[in-house]
Order: C-alpha cells, then structure tokens, then sequence
C-alpha cells in the first residue's frame, strides 16, 4: 500500500498542467489548439517564447522538487522510482484536463538525472546529437529505448530498471496516442504508416487536405 501511494502522489504531482494553465491565462485552451498537446512545444508556438521557458523550468520542478523531498524524507529507491513513474504519467494524461497532457520527455529526463545520473548524461549525448541533426523526435525515441539497457548494464538497482522500463512503455504509448488536436484529421496514409510515423517521428502525417 505504501508503494501505491507513492505512485499517487507522484500522478497526481505530475498532472499539475502548467501549460494548460499557461494557455487559460493567455485566454486559450492548449487543449483545442496547435497540436493539442500540454507541453512546452505547444505553449512556445501557441501563446509565446517566455510562457514556453517558464513552462518548462515548472515541468522540471515538479518531478524534480518531488525527488529531492522524498530523498531528503529518506523514502527508498522504490518508493522514488514509483513517485518518478507516476509523475511522468500524470504529466502525459492529467487528471485535471480529462487525462490529455504532454509528450513526458522533460519530466522522464529530470526524473532520471536524479535516478540515474550517469545513465543520464550518455542520454543527454544521444538528445544533443539528435538536437544538431534536426532529428530529435528521432533520437528522443531512441533515448527511451536506451535508458533501460544502460541501467541493466551500469548494474542499477531492480527499482531504477523499472524506473526506465516503465518510461519507454509510457512514452511509446504516449507516442501512439498521436497529437489529441489532430485526432479526428483524415490521414492520407494506411494505419500501419501512422503507426510507424508516430513511433519513430512522434508526428503526424500530413492529412489528405493538405494534398495537391
């Protein structure tokens, strides 16, 4: 019970929608414009470059704050990589805008830098490299993929494997959910092209309108 309720904690801290907050206080719903999505992508393009900065840093807050308390309370590792877990999923379904939220990779980066700190700075290389090539979307997915092999190599413990496994199941779910602002567009690609766009570009093709 008392793991349960640090998974709690860590959704309901994790759905605080600081970029639906942002864009309310702007007189927009983030929910019903740009791409649908409560993250810091959204907020820079749809209501302004210092809303999308302070959205990021409260994002960052809010699983890093967690995790520090809890590590100063002296909580264990599982009780930290349940409360991590918990944020990243609360931060992508929100239970305060009808479970619609970010893509988590903010969140699932901070959790891990303080989880996993060496891990942490290998996956920082892989984002840098994807941030230089302009393929980010790409290597971020690759990222996720990384994390829970770096953790079994570097002999973390079982909580910290969990830790990466449950943010690559979150994140590919997450990314399969596509874009909540285009989920009635009409596709101009099969289900399975879909498919394979969002896993590894995590975006959406371009509808059939938009075609010649």
């Amino acid at each position: 019970m008392k793991h349960i309720l640090f998974l709690i904690v860590g959704y309901l801290t994790g759905s605080i929608p600081f970029a639906y907050i942002a864009g309310k206080l702007k007189g927009k719903d983030l929910t019903k414009e740009g791409s649908g999505n409560l993250g810091t992508s959204n907020v820079f393009h749809e209501v302004g470059k210092i809303a999308g900065v302070t959205v990021f840093f409260a994002d960052c807050a809010k699983i890093g704050l967690l995790l520090l308390a809890m590590r100063l309370a002296g909580a264990g590792m599982w009780e930290e990589s349940l409360a991590a877990v918990g944020v990243i999923a609360g931060h992508n379904w929100s239970i305060f805008t009808r479970f619609k939220g970010g893509r988590g990779m903010t969140v699932t980066l901070i959790g891990s830098g303080i989880l996993m700190p060496w891990e942490t700075l290998i996956i920082l290389g892989i984002l840098g490299f994807g941030f230089f090539t302009r393929t980010l979307a790409l290597y971020s997915g690759v990222s996720l993929l990384t994390w829970p092999v770096l953790a079994a190599i570097h002999g973390q413990h079982f909580s910290r494997i969990f830790f990466a496994l449950a943010a690559l199941a979150l994140g590919v779910l997450r990314r399969l959910q596509g874009s909540p602002g285009l989920e009635k567009r009409p596709f101009a690609v099969s289900k399975k092209e879909l498919v394979i766009n969002r896993l590894l570009f995590d975006r959406e093709p371009p509808a059939k309108s938009e075609f010649p």
